[in-house]
């Protein structure tokens, strides 16, 4: 493969803490995009873990902000662009 094509191919980034077995085995659930086969994986390994890992934020969702409402003439055309329209 040439480089280029090397330089297109997707990279993920997973951030976990591991607990090894006495034998200093970890497991590690992949996510559903990493298809079989042979890749390329890198690990970083840091100070141990002294607290609690952070809960992650909720990804807000369209639609989820309260107390938020559209009037129901949104959509109407505007009077200020009438003659844009005609």
């Amino acid at each position: 493969m040439c480089v280029a094509a090397q330089a297109l191919r997707a990279m993920i980034t997973i951030e976990e803490t591991l607990i090894l077995d006495a034998e200093g085995h970890a497991a590690l659930t992949l996510p559903p995009s990493v298809k079989p086969g042979a890749h390329r994986a890198v690990l970083q390994i840091e100070d141990e873990v002294t607290s609690a890992p952070e809960k992650m934020r909720a990804v807000p969702k369209a639609g989820s902000l309260k107390g938020i409402w559209m009037s129901p003439d949104f959509d109407a055309p505007l009077e200020e662009f009438r003659a844009y329209m005609e």
